[in-house]
């Protein structure tokens, strides 16, 4: 009778805690967030156009991690290196892989400009009033010049993983 006693109580247990209720923890997978590194955009034309102006490639980071307690914001950490020195280049999100033809997740005047110094670097730390899907697929665009305009004008990009749990 022990052994029954000891299964039943082992049934009870393991039923039980299916029941209970628990929080999604993050501490396995980190802080969830959305990151990518920045490639030079692979259109030979664009790249041919900008090293014949005497650019070159960039490359840099890029981490979007929700802000605690507030569903529809996300704190912004990104950095760039490129051979463009001393000017404001402009950035933005977007929905979909890199190259794909959709509209900017907020105004492109509410993506706060990169400030890139005489060493070729430019870092923005800020926060955005955009919510993003766990499920979703987004990308991030830096440009060649102040403003988002079309692909043409795009010196990189980075598909945005997610990372956490779903």
């Amino acid at each position: 009778m022990p052994v029954i006693r000891q299964c039943a109580f082992l049934l009870v247990l393991v039923a039980g805690s299916g029941c209970a209720p628990h929080k999604v923890s993050t501490k396995a997978g980190g802080v969830p967030r959305w990151n990518g590194n920045f490639k030079q955009e692979s259109n030979s034309a664009v790249i041919g156009a900008e090293m014949t102006r005497g650019r070159s490639s960039g490359y840099g980071t890029v981490v979007l991690t929700p802000v605690p307690d507030q569903e529809r914001r996300v704190k912004v950490e990104l950095s760039v290196n490129t051979s463009l020195t001393g000017a404001q280049i402009a950035w933005a999100v977007y929905e979909g892989t890199c190259g794909a033809p959709t509209p900017p997740l907020l105004a492109a005047n509410e993506f706060p400009t990169i400030d890139i110094g005489t060493n070729g670097a430019g870092v923005v730390r800020s926060e955005l009033p955009v919510g993003l899907n766990v499920r979703g697929t987004y990308h991030a665009n830096v440009y060649w010049s102040n403003r988002a305009t079309d692909v043409s004008n795009v010196m990189m990009c980075a598909n945005l993983a997610y990372s956490g749990t779903r």
